[in-house]
This record gives C-alpha cells, sequence and structure tokens, in this order.
C-alpha cells in the first residue's frame, strides 16, 4: 500500500489567518502557538505586542516571563497596565519591582496606567526607563473616580521635568482624573499632535502652561459634564495656538455657550460638537467664528435650521457634514426633522457638493 505523502504547508496562511481578525482572545492565540513552530513567532508578535494587564499578579508574571527569556522584550511596543491593589493603597515589594521592570522596557512606543497607577500618577511615569520613544499615553483614573479618600483619587501633576522626560509624545490622553498644571521655569516644546481631556478636573493652571512653547497643536478633544468647565480652558488654547481640529462634547445637555466662537477661529478645518442644542444664533456664531470649516459633525440640531443654513451659502468651505456623531449614548445621534426636510437637506448638500453623512433615527 503507498504511502501517503505529507502535504507541504504553506507558511504564509498564517499571516493570512491572524491578520483576518484585529480581536484574538490571548487564550486563541496560546492555543494556535502550539500548533507548530510556523505559528510560534507571529504569535508571540501578536500576544506580545501590547499586553492588557489588570492585576499586580499579572504584571508579576508577565515581568518573571521577560526575564527569563530577554528576547522577548523586544517584541513588547506597548502596554497596559491597570493593576487594582487589594485594599486600594498597599503595594507590597514584588509588585514595585515587577512594575518598575515592565515600565523600563526599551523601546516603548503605547502606554496606558490605569487602576491605582492613575493615583499621583507622576510617581510611575518617573519610572518609565524609555521615554524618549513613547508616542502615546494615557492615563485613566475610571476605575478610581470614585474614590471616597481624596488621598486615592486619580491625579496628575504636570511640570516642565515631565515635558523634557516625555518630548517626542504625539498623543496624550488624559481620562477621569484631577489635574495640577505646574507653570513652568524654563522654556520648552512638545511634538503633541492630539490633545485629549475626558472628564477631567483643573485644579491648577491651565492648558497652555503644559504645551508652552510648542508651536501648534493639530487636534483638541475635550469631553466633560457641563460646557461652562471647558469655557475658559479651550479659549486659552484657541488664544495661544494653531488648532485645526477641535472636538467638544458634554453630558448635560445645553445651549452652545462658549466664548471661545466670539473671537475669529481661522485656523480650524475640523468642528465636531456633541450634547449640545444648536439654535440658528449658534450656528451664525460658529460660521462668523470658523470662516475656513470644512468638516463638521453635529447632534442636537433641527434639520430644517441646517438646511436653511446651507442653502443661504454659509460654510462656504464645507466639504463634509456628519449628523451621527453622539459617542456619549455610543448611538446615533438625534437630530430632528421628518422625512421632507431631510430630502430637502439632502438637495442642499448635493447642490453645494458637500458629502453627508446622516445618523437615525428622526423626529
Amino acid at each position: 500500500m503507498p504511502s501517503m505523502q505529507r502535504s507541504h504547508f504553506i507558511e504564509d496562511i498564517v499571516y493570512l489567518v491572524l491578520d483576518s481578525s484585529n480581536h484574538w482572545w490571548p487564550r486563541d492565540l496560546f492555543q494556535l502557538a502550539q500548533v507548530s513552530s510556523a505559528w510560534l513567532g507571529p504569535v508571540r508578535r501578536r500576544l506580545f505586542a501590547c499586553p492588557s494587564l489588570h492585576s499586580f499578579q499579572a504584571c508579576t508574571m508577565l515581568a518573571h516571563t521577560l526575564s527569563d527569556n530577554p528576547t522577548l522584550s523586544c517584541l513588547v511596543k506597548g502596554i497596559e497596565l491597570r493593576p487594582m491593589s487589594v485594599d486600594s493603597t498597599y503595594v507590597s515589594s514584588e509588585d514595585r519591582a515587577s512594575l518598575n521592570m515592565l515600565l523600563g522596557i526599551e523601546g516603548l512606543q503605547l502606554i496606558t496606567l490605569g487602576g491605582i497607577l492613575s493615583v499621583r500618577a507622576e510617581r510611575f511615569l518617573h519610572r518609565i526607563g524609555d521615554a524618549y520613544s513613547v508616542l502615546y499615553l494615557h492615563i485613566d483614573g475610571s476605575s478610581m473616580a470614585h474614590s471616597i479618600s481624596l488621598s486615592h483619587c486619580p491625579s496628575l501633576e504636570w511640570d516642565e521635568s515631565l515635558a523634557f522626560q516625555f518630548c517626542n509624545l504625539k498623543t496624550l490622553h488624559l481620562s477621569n482624573m484631577d489635574l495640577a498644571i505646574s507653570p513652568p521655569s524654563i522654556p520648552y516644546q512638545l511634538q503633541i499632535f492630539d490633545l485629549q481631556f475626558d472628564h477631567v478636573t483643573f485644579t491648577r493652571g491651565y492648558i497652555p502652561q503644559l504645551l508652552h512653547e510648542t508651536a501648534s497643536l493639530p487636534r483638541l478633544r475635550l469631553k466633560s459634564a457641563e460646557a461652562s468647565e471647558l469655557d475658559e480652558q479651550i479659549k486659552c488654547v484657541l488664544d495661544a495656538y494653531v488648532v485645526r481640529t477641535l472636538e467638544v462634547e458634554v453630558d448635560t445637555e445645553g445651549p452652545l455657550n462658549l466664548p471661545a466662537f466670539d473671537s475669529p477661529l481661522p485656523s480650524i478645518r475640523c468642528l465636531r460638537l456633541n450634547g449640545f442644542n444648536l439654535d440658528l444664533e449658534a450656528m451664525m456664531s460658529i460660521d462668523k467664528s470658523c470662516c475656513n470649516l470644512e468638516r463638521l459633525q453635529l447632534s442636537g440640531i433641527t434639520v430644517t435650521i441646517l438646511t436653511s443654513f446651507l442653502t443661504s451659502g454659509h460654510f462656504p468651505k464645507l466639504t463634509f457634514l456628519d449628523l451621527s456623531w453622539d459617542t456619549k449614548s455610543r448611538k446615533q445621534a438625534r437630530c430632528v426633522g421628518d422625512k421632507s426636510t431631510i430630502e430637502d437637506l439632502l438637495k442642499a448638500t448635493r447642490y453645494r457638493g458637500i458629502n453627508l453623512n446622516l445618523g437615525y433615527p428622526f423626529s
């Protein structure tokens, strides 16, 4: 009886399978790594690219793994550390050693600190060994935001030492925390492209003191409970820097009363507003202020007002209009209009050559 020939395995299939999804579970990847040696290398690169750790035990296990096999450290390009202590206060010497080892990995480009590490987060930022390589930094205090103890509230004190340490940073994202900004005593410039403040309470200082002599700020994104919490900070930034994209989102719906729109903002090309009730007066203010606006994303506007506004020739440089932006509720934005008014809006955008993305349902 002739023996059956073993078919040749095409290793490119490994990459095709792995690239078919961006949502592999670590357990699935672990099982794939045991199929054959052809799977081991590609799976390792996926598993270790950006580990997400939510306990000190997980941090210690990863630290031991990397210590036992140093060649794996070069695969780690980012790390997400969100450990929680049992009593929210005590961190053992072994836990601290594991954190120091992980934060000391060379070449880390993406770092997220959450859990207990978001409390006085500057302590852990100073432990990052290769801060020059960090391009994305996120401090997330969401899991500690409701702490009843003031000493355990998520917070960050930003000063010039952090600015020099993270001089190549492209994205800074701070969420659910207190931020104190110390006025710089010497000049510095940052390379930040995207600055995000998500429910941040400014306990001291202003955003321009964080940016200092930075030449421009391409994108500024802010979320807050109410617009009044953001008024002064937004105006300070727009008065001091060239901002191309401005996103403002509030939890409590209300009128658009941002003083920033009382002044000319010719640099803004993209504007995104969510949680505001936009009337004709608000739209006139935006049109007058943002004369070079190309992309506009809104929620909470009557379609009739918007149609009339576009038909009258306002926003002369607008190329894209999005009425579906509503990240707060994770649903499509609610805009008021019936079928006939929507058709009028479609006609107006077609006539103007504006790409329209509709949000449903309309009422």
